[in-house]
């Protein structure tokens, strides 16, 4: 299946960052030696598709003065939400307005901070399957106790509730929307302004939305501070368990992850200090653990032996596992 157009949902206000996010927008994060956003654009270039587009609306300026000096954003284009920010729904119709898209093609959308991997060859072979339906939802089993909703499919996988998670029966696995889908923009309702995903894209009361289950996928998740704490050590214990790793292999063939900086004994990143990741431009020495520096520009020595994320002169301590 010919996929059209991308849209990487970067609009949001990072309000699960923790005081770093209201510095740093959620899309600048780092995974290692990339941004999120450079990843998810370099992700969607590696599944074909020429036309990629961001919306942007938090933060904006910096995001902006950010790309101009990183070469994977040279042909993407970006899409300014103002003066308010338009949810989901109205930011894919406004993709869809615009002129040289006029409600055509084939668009996957993406979110920035998560990362549902899978190769090409793959991912095209699980949606040529659904080629004639006008809009696929990607779902994936979690755990209702991690805050999840549920997306509620019948045999023939149409969408048919979605349920909030207060109102889940305590269960093991539940399906998850995971903010990615495939719209044929054709078969939209035309809408203006601000919507809700699930009210002016995806109305499954009233059209049938099928949904694909990723049960093959290899799955991170960034979307919290703590999520991002979390998966940025788990990247690096796979990376050093399995370096042949799917994922570990996309970040290194896109410079995302040096082998070199890594400390197999220490399980570290750039740094003498046990199970420390440092994502500055010097290597460090420092009394912690289980810590992420990214730049810090705080006296690490004067810290007491927690987890943290530094960046710059904030600092977030990560809650004990």
């Amino acid at each position: 299946m010919q996929i059209d157009h991308c849209l990487i949902l970067a609009a949001g206000f990072g309000t699960r960052m923790g005081p770093i996010g209201h510095k740093l927008p959620k899309v600048l994060w780092p995974v290692y030696e990339k941004s999120l956003l450079e990843l998810q654009v370099l992700y969607a270039k590696e599944l074909g598709i020429k036309n990629i587009y961001i919306n942007i609306h938090f933060m904006k300026k910096e995001i902006l003065e950010f790309v101009q000096t990183h070469k994977s954003f040279h042909d993407v284009t970006f899409l300014i939400e103002e003066p308010e920010i338009l949810d989901i729904g109205g930011g894919i119709h406004n993709l869809a307005r615009k002129a040289s898209v006029n409600y055509s093609g084939k668009l996957l959308v993406l979110n920035a901070d998560q990362f549902f991997y899978m190769e090409a060859s793959n991912f095209h072979k699980r949606v040529d399957a659904f080629s004639n339906d006008p809009l696929i939802l990607f779902n994936y089993l979690v755990n209702p106790n991690d805050g999840y909703n549920a997306l509620v499919c019948n045999e023939e996988r149409e969408v048919i509730e979605l349920k909030k998670n207060k109102d889940i029966l305590s269960l093991s696995k539940i399906e998850t929307y995971t903010g990615i889908s495939l719209i044929d923009l054709s078969a939209l309702d035309k809408i203006e302004g601000p919507s809700n995903f699930f009210e002016s894209v995806c109305p499954f009361k009233d059209k049938k939305v099928k949904a694909i289950l990723l049960d093959d996928v290899d799955y991170w998740d960034f979307g919290t501070v703590k999520r991002f704490w979390k998966t940025s050590f788990a990247i690096i214990e796979t990376a050093i368990k399995n370096p042949a790793h799917v994922f570990i292999e996309f970040l290194i063939r896109h410079e995302a992850l040096d082998l070199d900086k890594i400390n197999l004994g220490l399980k570290s990143y750039f740094a003498e200090s046990e199970g420390v990741i440092n994502l500055s431009e010097d290597y460090l020495i420092v009394p912690l653990e289980k810590s992420i520096l990214i730049n810090p520009k705080v006296d690490l020595s004067s810290l007491p032996l927690e987890s943290y994320i530094v960046w710059n002169d904030i600092v977030e301590i990560m809650p004990a596992e």
